[in-house]
């Protein structure tokens, strides 16, 4: 007993130190302003015919679009609607103020390179 108490250690141990780590790297990428900008987060899909995808909102609620983007240190989000700047920053809160549909685009860029996302935002009747 005492004998296979000591082969199951054994094996434990040789194992452990089998499929432990033996580097302290850290596989994390490396950001720079050379790093293409991304966008993430709540966006919607083109339509299967090729337009644009669009956000949804009543007249009496402001529709919230929370995004992320990297690299964040070297990136500025500015957003548009229908061809004018109006935030600059990583979330947007649209307040409608008339029906109708209205285009959103945000432009994402860094010193070397740039990216956009482009909606229809689409304003209904209020919900009361």
């Amino acid at each position: 007993m005492k004998y296979l108490f000591s082969l199951l250690f054994s094996m434990l141990l040789l194992g452990n130190m089998f499929t432990s780590c033996t580097s302290n790297d850290v596989n994390t990428p490396e950001l720079t302003e050379d790093t293409y900008p991304q966008i993430f987060g709540q966006w919607p899909e083109k339509k299967n015919n090729g337009d644009l995808g669009e956000f949804s909102t009543p007249l009496d609620k402001p529709l919230v679009i929370k995004v992320q983007y990297t690299p964040s240190q070297y990136c500025e989000g500015t957003w548009y609607i229908d061809g004018v700047e109006v935030h600059k920053g990583v979330g947007y809160t649209y307040v409608p103020t008339a029906k109708g549909k209205f285009h959103i685009k945000l432009v994402v860029k860094t010193p070397k390179y740039e990216t956009t996302r482009e909606a229809n935002i689409v304003v209904v009747d209020p919900t009361s």
